[in-house]
């Protein structure tokens, strides 16, 4: 009996020796077809020549595949960095797997791995150039074709994304990817993926989860992608002139030269260095995102400033001449808080002016790294009613200016400081604004001035003319009564009343106003 399991033993020894020695001598003789085999796949899957350094397939102890400096140049591309390039890569499969079609791996794990988008983005010709303006372009249906290769699961610790500038000397712009997983690469269905990415300025960590693909290669703006994103804590104290802190979270769809994006964000404690003081800002948007550059086309934007409201649209696009993005808007404002908008400028703790303000202007921040006080340039009209000043001296003096106006000299009525309406147009450029068809009424008188208002040093240089119902003789008594009507010639105007050209200098908290005297006998 022992003999006879002896000789079972040995059988059963032998072929599996037999067996493996046979294994072994086909997986040396296989790995070089399936090599090509699988080079041949990668090459059809991405319609271009990829370049290896090295590509080894084992068979034993058990199937894999491991490479190093993986390169793939779109469109063969020699004069800019390969679209993706790897350090290094590992797969692991099952025979099956490596030797039918299409070729089929479990997981692949990438080393350093790079994506260099050139500049300009994937672009191909005329025919795209829609997309740059943010329009939606017609594309002719791609075929869809099966791949030539599946993957179960794609990891990827750490990665770039590099934007490269236009200018051969400046560095590129850098996204740092972290826990990049993607799976079912290569069905015709796209990828599911989630990843972690690094946003530069402002800086903060980026979470996305969506659906990749499939793959488009001769067109990879092509490629369709969907998804969500959360974008917390990001630091806007990095851009200069401004501060807060940022959260945002919102959808995406579309495709790679062209992502429709839809979301929100808050930033609690918004504020610009000017000023420094925060004021709760929180935005909802709709934009068209070119994901191969980064070119942005804000749709429709609509923001809250503590209780204000403006709606905003316009584009953030990347520019050939000056590192950063170029900022342009439209902006309106209708029916918000005056104090809302003057403490993101004004440096006193209570705002020197409240009332309901409309603003319609031209918003326009060149890219650059200067302060954005500094950058930003603005072009508009706007419209105050019932405007109060926040000064007690001054509320009297707007109060007393409507008395004498009408050609009273009754007391002042308690709390007598409204200027019904206040309107004008204005230039920013330099942290200075420029005023001109300024005007503001109370009952009885009309101010109309232009001038500047120097933001970073608060003084304030204005020039116009007081426009009052009464006649000099009628804002004065006693002798100055008979002077005043000896020199009314001089100040009347059209249809009754005086017009006194006026100065009003000196800085934000404490303007000198006054009489003219030099236009008085200059004046037309």
């Amino acid at each position: 009996m022992d003999e006879v399991v002896k000789r079972i033993l040995w059988t059963i020894a032998a072929v599996l020796i037999i067996a493996l020695a046979v294994g072994v001598t086909w997986g040396v003789r296989a790995t070089p077809q399936i090599k090509e085999r699988l080079l041949a796949a990668l090459n059809e899957r991405f319609e271009s020549k990829i370049d290896l350094n090295t590509l080894d397939v084992a068979i034993m102890p058990r199937p894999r595949v491991n490479g190093t400096g993986f390169k793939f140049r779109h469109d063969g591309r020699t004069d800019v960095p390969p679209l993706i390039s790897l350090g290094s890569f590992e797969a692991s499969a099952g025979i099956a797997g490596l030797v039918r079609s299409p070729i089929h791996l479990k997981t692949v794990t990438l080393n350093g791995l790079e994506i260099h988008v050139p500049p300009g983005g994937l672009k191909l010709g005329d025919k795209d150039k829609g997309a740059n303006q943010g329009e939606k372009v017609e594309h002719q249906p791609h075929p869809e074709r099966p791949s030539p290769i599946l993957i179960d699961r794609i990891e990827s610790k750490a990665a770039r994304l590099l934007i490269q500038s236009r200018k051969p000397d400046r560095l590129p712009r850098i996204f740092e990817i972290h826990d990049l997983v993607m799976r079912d690469f290569g069905v015709a269905g796209g990828s599911p993926f989630s990843a972690g990415v690094l946003n530069p300025v402002p800086r903060g960590r980026v979470e996305t989860t969506g659906n990749f693909g499939p793959w488009h290669a001769d067109e990879p703006g092509l490629t369709p992608i969907s998804g969500a994103y959360t974008f917390s804590n990001a630091d806007m104290n990095v851009i200069k002139g401004i501060g807060g802190t940022l959260s945002s979270v919102g959808e995406y769809r579309g495709r790679l030269e062209r992502l429709e994006v839809n979301g929100q964000a808050e930033i609690p404690d918004f504020s610009i260095d000017l000023a420094a003081q925060p004021v709760p800002l929180s935005t909802r948007f709709t934009a068209i995102v070119d994901g191969t550059n980064g070119d942005t086309f804000l749709e429709r934007v609509e923001a809250k400033l503590g209780e204000s409201m403006i709606m905003a649209k316009g584009s953030v696009v990347r520019t050939a001449e000056v590192k950063g993005r170029h900022t342009t808007l439209d902006v309106e404002i209708t029916k918000a808080r005056l104090e809302d908008l003057m403490r993101l400028a004004v440096k006193a703790t209570q705002p020197p002016l409240t009332g309901s303000v409309d603003v319609q202007t031209k918003f326009l921040l060149p890219a650059g790294e200067g302060d954005v006080i500094e950058r930003l340039q603005l072009d508009g009209a706007f419209s105050i009613a019932q405007a109060r000043f926040a000064n007690v001296d001054v509320q009297k003096k707007i109060a007393m200016l409507s008395l004498r106006g009408r050609g009273e000299e009754s007391a002042i009525p308690d709390g007598q400081s409204v200027v019904s309406n206040m309107s004008g147009r204005f230039v920013m450029k330099d942290a200075r604004l420029t005023f001109s068809d300024l005007s503001f009424a109370v009952p009885g008188a009309v101010v109309q001035l232009s001038g500047t208002y120097d933001m970073r040093g608060e003084a304030i240089s204005f020039t116009g003319y007081l426009l009052t119902d009464a006649t000099l003789a009628d804002m004065t008594s006693g002798i100055k009564s008979v002077i005043a009507r000896m020199a009314q010639p001089l100040f009347s105007r059209p249809g009754g009343g005086s017009k006194l050209p006026i100065r009003i200098v000196g800085p934000r908290a404490k303007p000198s106003f006054g009489l003219d005297v030099r236009r008085v006998f200059g004046r037309n």
